[in-house]
């Protein structure tokens, strides 16, 4: 494929997303779900218009056999008895953000505008989400009570914060920010990205999210060791700015809540976390009726036990749910396409190393939450998994992305 420096219009979607989130507050008639289905449909068919669909690679095939494989779930989901809507809801969120986002991801282009615009996007949102968590209008209340079961009253917004995206949504977005503004920093040798860090890394504390703090560890880890050790622009600088900002927030918090160090160390009790949820994992695994093709697309989710007359449900554990829905075969092609991502990414890491983290990230949190089926999670991680898949030119050029983060 051509090389482009152009943006795209699917480039747009987080923006589109929040526009939507937050004009949902006030216009109770505005269903989100519903709403950001017909924009994927929309950038479906402008990608098509743009020929981004075709077949070149492995990679491109086990992507293309998952989507298949889900679409015939159909068939013997139809055998649980359980309404239609659910696949159908189920397909919106979890494969329709495959079908855009992996083959928007794969186009390639010298430049990669999606994430410094989804970075800006989640900053507004977040910095929005502050003032509404702490006026918190009825209209607010009543919208996150919809989408977020967070209750009906004003106690109910002190201690996690969700913004106005739903507080798992924003763990995981807050980390991802994490991420991409501490690549931001590294690229630009401290000089741009503070204030997005700032705000990011202030969102992801006060969510409590403890997948979310874990996966911000890891890119932490992840983005400091490439650039002491590979990328070896700011070295040591970076890790050093880091350090001290955690310490002036944490000193700064501490002073208004003394338990908060003594809360964060809770959080942080992996057994814990495990315990709280194995007994769901265990359930589902009793209960799938075919190891080897699955139960069907959505059989677990949450949606199946609140349209239909079901207990049978996985709340947290994307894999496990995968394999009860997809079985052996489906959860083998899931696995494959993100390792041969991760795999194709690493052969050129200067230019994938935001969207492999991305990855990583996501698949860490999934362990524990059903993040694969967020509509505002999915198309960020399927974008990523498509990036690591894009032409590279004959020519290597450096990536738009190290050059845009020095805008950022």
């Amino acid at each position: 494929m051509k090389e482009t420096s152009k943006s795209l219009f699917c480039d747009y979607y987080y923006l589109i997303a929040i526009i939507v989130y937050f004009s949902a507050i006030y216009l109770a008639q505005i269903r989100v779900g519903v709403f950001m289905s017909a924009v994927m449909i929309f950038f479906i068919f402008y990608l098509i218009k743009k020929r981004a669909f075709f077949l070149r690679n492995e990679l491109d095939i086990l992507v293309f056999l998952y989507i298949i494989y889900n679409v015939l779930s159909f068939y013997w989901y139809l055998l649980s008895g359980l309404p239609i809507k659910v696949f159908y809801m189920e397909f919106s969120n979890s494969i329709l953000p495959i079908i855009c986002f992996y083959f928007m991801g794969r186009i390639n282009r010298h430049e990669s505008s999606f994430y410094i615009i989804t970075l800006k996007v989640l900053v507004l949102c977040f910095l929005v989400g502050f003032y509404l968590q702490i006026t918190v209008p009825p209209q607010y209340i009543e919208f996150m009570n919809k989408i977020d079961n967070s209750g009906d009253v004003p106690s109910a917004f002190a201690i996690n914060y969700r913004s106005f995206i739903g507080l798992t949504t924003t763990g995981s977005l807050s980390a991802i920010g994490f991420l991409v503004s501490m690549a931001i920093l590294n690229k630009s040798k401290l000089k741009k990205g503070k204030f997005f860090l700032l705000v990011c890394l202030i969102a992801l504390l006060a969510t409590f999210r403890r997948s979310a703090w874990f996966v911000a560890c890891f890119a932490f880890v992840w983005i400091n060791y490439l650039a002491i050790f590979k990328i070896q622009i700011s070295k040591w600088r970076l890790l050093i700015f880091e350090f001290l900002l955690f310490f002036i927030l944490i000193v700064i918090i501490n002073s208004v809540d003394s338990e908060f160090l003594v809360t964060l160390a809770k959080r942080f009790n992996l057994n814990k976390a495990v315990n709280e949820r194995n007994d769901s994992w265990i359930s589902g695994l009793h209960n799938v009726k075919n190891l080897i093709l699955g139960d069907g697309l959505g059989r677990y989710s949450t949606k199946a036990m609140e349209n239909a007359n079901t207990k049978d449900y996985i709340p947290d554990g994307n894999y496990f749910r995968i394999f009860t829905e997809t079985g052996i075969l489906g959860s083998l092609l899931f696995l494959g396409t993100i390792f041969t991502a991760i795999r194709k990414g690493l052969n050129e890491l200067n230019d994938n190393y935001v969207a492999i983290g991305i990855i990583i990230m996501i698949c860490i949190q999934a362990v524990g939450s059903n993040v694969f089926s967020f509509q505002l999670i999915a198309p960020i991680f399927w974008y990523s998994v498509g990036r690591c898949n894009r032409d590279m030119p004959v020519i290597r050029q450096m990536d738009s992305f190290n050059k845009n983060l020095q805008i950022g």
